[in-house]
This record gives structure tokens, sequence and C-alpha cells, in this order.
């Protein structure tokens, strides 16, 4: 036999691999084997239809928390990413050069989901406390440790985290994000991601401190000092040059950091994430107004995100900020076998943003099929 599994009929949708049409997919060794309008289904040990679907690359969520106060969604991740056709999550910090090692234990122990982690400048990670936020006290920041970490930790360690805003670090200035970046120079020049909503002070005065490849997450919060400034009526030409020269945007949905008004400004000035994400966590995936990947995928959609460039910010454009370009987050032969199956479902969809605006939506993605490596990760049930 050919192929271990076929996929037959489905819309295919893979931006980064130039496919896109009713086209069946197979795979063999966990791996995509063949992408071609028609394959031989004599040749498979298992078909399945997926005529009237839309069949993408498994989803790549570049932001979510695991390990949040030394627990969170651990052994859960699995349960909320193969629901929603998440097969590759990044946690965004929730450990620092302290606490890592009990991130990966849980990651060996409980979870089969791919993930990478950015590890955070401070020592004990994202810790929450009623004496504020992990690096409120100086002496909690630990360039170096967060440095060895990352080296010493190559497999899993892809960058430094930073969350800036009131609470969060011990002043109020562009210091901490000059010690972050130093921090991801002495780690071989590795990315740093940004946490970004209320600042105290203009993000341009912190943008400047940035390097391409660098990330701003959270760039859709309606609060202080985003990427609209205190008007917040036009997209700041900092920002929108500072994403031309290679800072990444990633919009991490998150209970407090998504809002409609501010998203449809920007999307109406051409102003579209890099990366789409949801800050997911326990709460988020349980109450709202998160609850999953295609849900924010959706939300975007409403507000006149084009499909096409939804995938690719969800799958290829992450993927390849994680280290897996051409292996993860595309349908191109060779690639893991990692595949998306949704129903693109017509109705009135009530959707929510972080401050309690909502919207009906015409149109909802909805997971209805997960591989991973080859093999069924989650299949939704009849309705």
């Amino acid at each position: 036999m050919q192929y271990d599994l076929l996929l037959t009929g489905g819309e295919v949708l893979d931006p980064a691999a130039g496919l896109r049409g009713i086209m069946d997919v197979g795979i063999a060794g966990g791996k995509i084997a063949a992408v071609a309008p028609s394959l031989p289904q004599a040749e498979a040990r298992r078909t399945l239809s997926a005529r009237g679907r839309l069949v993408t690359p498994g989803l790549v969520d570049i932001h979510a928390h695991i390990f949040v106060n030394a627990h969170d969604m651990a052994g859960d991740t699995d349960r909320f990413c193969r629901a929603s056709g998440v097969t590759t999550l990044c946690d965004a910090g929730s450990t620092g050069s302290a606490t890592f090692a009990g991130l990966r234990q849980v990651l060996d122990r409980e979870v089969r989901t791919r993930t990478r982690a950015f590890v955070n400048l401070s020592a004990i990670g994202i810790v929450g406390t009623s004496r504020g936020g992990e690096l409120a006290h100086f002496p909690y920041a630990d360039p170096e440790g967060c440095a060895r970490t990352i080296s010493e930790n190559p497999d899993l360690a892809i960058g430094v985290k930073l969350r800036y805003g009131p609470g969060l670090v011990w002043e109020y200035t562009a210091e901490p994000v000059k010690l972050a970046r130093r921090t991801a120079d002495m780690a071989g020049g590795v990315p740093m991601m940004m946490h970004i909503t209320d600042s105290p002070i203009p993000l341009p005065e912190l943008l400047a401190h940035m390097k391409p490849g660098d990330i701003v997450t959270h760039c859709y919060h309606g609060r202080a000092h985003g990427i609209m400034g205190q008007e917040k009526q036009l997209v700041l030409k900092e920002v929108v040059e500072a994403q031309r020269h290679g800072i990444i945007f990633d919009c991490a949905h998150g209970r407090s950091h998504f809002s409609f008004p501010l998203i449809e400004k920007a999307l109406d000035q051409g102003f579209l994430p890099d990366t789409i994400s949801t800050d997911l966590t326990f709460t988020s995936a349980t109450n709202g107004p998160v609850f999953d990947l295609p849900t924010t995928m959706s939300k975007l959609l409403h507000f006149g995100m084009p499909l096409d460039e939804l995938v690719r910010r969800a799958t290829a454009a992450p993927a390849k900020i994680l280290g897996y370009e051409g292996t993860v987050g595309t349908l191109k032969p060779g690639a893991n076998a990692d595949i998306a199956v949704f129903e693109l479902r017509d109705g009135a969809f009530e959707l929510r943003d972080s401050d309690g605006n909502t919207v009906t939506a015409k149109r909802r993605l909805i997971a209805q099929l997960t591989i991973k490596d080859g093999r069924i990760w989650y299949e939704r049930q009849a309705e």
C-alpha cells in the first residue's frame, strides 16, 4: 500500500505551499506523501472523506500557557489542542530559569502536543502574587540564568519572554526591554517576545530597542499606548515601520488583550497580525472569551481578514518562528503529517472580545478532524 491514510475530496488550503483547491492528501510513515486532485484509493489502507470541508496544515499556536502558577493547562493541554486542530504549541514564558525544569517534566510526562517555549526573564516565571508581577522586584530578573536555560535546552527553549506593564516590571522605562534584549543576545541571538498592554510609556520608545525577529504580543489590545497610541484612531507610523523591518506582531487574544473596535480599525488600515494566537490558559479555554484558535480566527474572519491569510498566520508563519519551517505548518510532501479539517459553517454566531463587546458572525470555523504525525488525534462527534 502506498498510503497509510488518504483524505479525499476536501478543499485544501495551504498558502505557504501554494496549495488551494479540491484535492486528496496521502499520508505514509507519519509524513505527507502526496497532495493532488486525485490519488488512488486502492493504494490506501484507510480512506476518509473530507468532502465539503476545509483541509489545512495542523494549526500552530505561538502563544499559550501550559505552566502558569506551576500548573494551569498542564495535562489538559492535549485535550484543548486536539479538539481545535492545534498540533503545535508554544508556551509563552510561563517559566523562568528556576522553574523551567517543572515545565519540561510536565511536557515529558503529560503532553503529546508538539511544544516549544520562551523562557521568562524572571527566574520565577509567571506566578501570580499579591505583591506584583514576576519582575516587579528587580532581584527576580535573571538574565544569565535565562540565557543559560535557553542554551542548555535547545530542543525546547527558543527565546526570552518579557511582560511589560503596570505592576509587571521594576521600573517604567525602556530598561527592562534593553535587559531582555541583551539576554536574548547572550543566548545566541534568539528572539525576544514582549507582552505589552496598558504600557506606562509609548510603544515606540520600546520598539526602538527590539530587533527584527523579536515579537510584540497582544498587539490588538485596546488599552494605553498600543499600536494606535493614545488616540486609538490610526496605526502609529513607528509600528508600521517596525513591522516592515521584521518585528513580528502577534495578536494573542487572552482574557484582556483583544479589542473588537481596535481590530476593526487596524484591519481597515491594512495592519494584519503576523501571527494569530490565543494566549490560552485553562480559564480562557473553558470560560472564554478565547476558547480556542479556530474561534480567534473566526473573529478576525468576521472583520474581513482573508481566509488564506488567516491560515498562513496560524500555520506556516508561527512554525517558522518556532524553527519548524518546512516540517510543520505545511502540507508540502515530506512534512510531518499534521492536518486540521474544518467545517466553515454558515449561521449566526455570537462572538465576544476581551472587553465584553459582541458581534454576530455569519461564518465560523469548527474543527472536525485533527491528524498529528499521521495518526488521527481527534474526530468530532456527529451532531
